[in-house]
């Protein structure tokens, strides 16, 4: 084994999901809790919408917070899923503290303003959420996800690498709130010696600060680090932007054409940083590497 830290993406690379945030009748078991939890009237509709509204504007506002308060300029934040749903309780039971000046969703001081005011600590690096609005969350997720499986040779892979004396990480896009019960949930929490989720950083893969969190904690030597995940884009893309080898498993059965179209956007310069490209997405050859 070439490498002496491997860190992993989860889902799609360690973890097989299916959620459906599409589907009506989860819009409408959702305004049905909120309304008998919090006594916060939606519509299914109503709900959908303005939830998708207030995500966007969260991460404007997250973008914003990010270059004025951390001097961070990116085009990936990561918002926290619960931020959205305090909101959507607060509006209702407090109303709206500001209205669309515009007919596109942007930068708007007052939208800002209102999120601050119901989230006056949304921004600390260690995130309180009550347990009112945890289980809100968790209901939330489970009542979208309809699957959640290792894929086979996980585990044996993760066993074997550990085995050998290799540091196991976890960089992954995804909330905190909801991933940190699935891995619990799927028996994986224990094998990472650091787990790293990007809606705890507020930024999220392909942006290579997210990689540096983890990299700068554990003062790793990027020569010996591996990147391995199922996204083109975020994964190999957050590794290359590192200078970190990375490992593509094919677990959706992407084109061999759509491969290479996506690692040709990455414009990588360096020869060492293109993938290695596990085409079957077999976890367990990685063992061979």
């Amino acid at each position: 084994m070439t490498f002496d830290n491997y860190i992993f993406d989860l889902y799609g690379t360690l973890i097989d999901i299916h959620t459906d945030e599409e589907q009506h009748g989860l819009w409408q078991d959702m305004a049905a809790y909120l309304q008998c939890q919090f006594g916060a009237d939606y519509t299914a509709k109503e709900l959908r919408k303005r939830y998708l509204e207030i995500c966007a504007l969260e991460e404007e506002a997250l973008t914003f917070y990010l270059k004025k308060n951390r001097g961070i300029t990116t085009r990936y934040p990561e918002i926290r899923i619960s931020w959205v749903w305090t909101r959507l309780i607060a509006e209702k039971i407090y109303g709206k503290a500001s209205e669309f000046t515009n007919s596109r969703l942007g930068y708007n001081q007052a939208e800002i303003d209102a999120a601050n005011t119901y989230l006056p600590h949304k921004y600390d690096e260690e995130e309180y959420i009550t347990p009112q609005i945890r289980a809100l969350c968790t209901y939330f997720r489970n009542t979208s996800r309809d699957k959640l499986v290792k894929y086979e040779g996980v585990e044996r892979t993760l066993k074997e690498l550990k085995r050998y004396g290799k540091k196991i990480f976890l960089l992954s896009n995804a909330q905190k709130i909801f991933t940190e019960k699935e891995l619990m949930d799927t028996g994986l929490y224990s094998y990472f010696k650091g787990i790293f989720i990007s809606s705890e950083a507020m930024i999220k893969k392909p942006d290579p600060a997210f990689m540096e969190v983890l990299i700068s904690k554990y003062r790793l030597d990027k020569s010996k680090c591996v990147m391995i995940g199922n996204d083109i884009t975020s994964d190999v893309g957050v590794a290359a932007g590192s200078g970190i080898r990375s490992i593509f498993l094919n677990t959706y059965e992407v084109s061999d054409k759509d491969i290479n179209k996506g690692i040709r956007k990455l414009d990588i310069k360096e020869k060492d940083l293109f993938p290695v490209i596990i085409s079957d997405g077999n976890i367990e050859k990685i063992l061979s590497l």
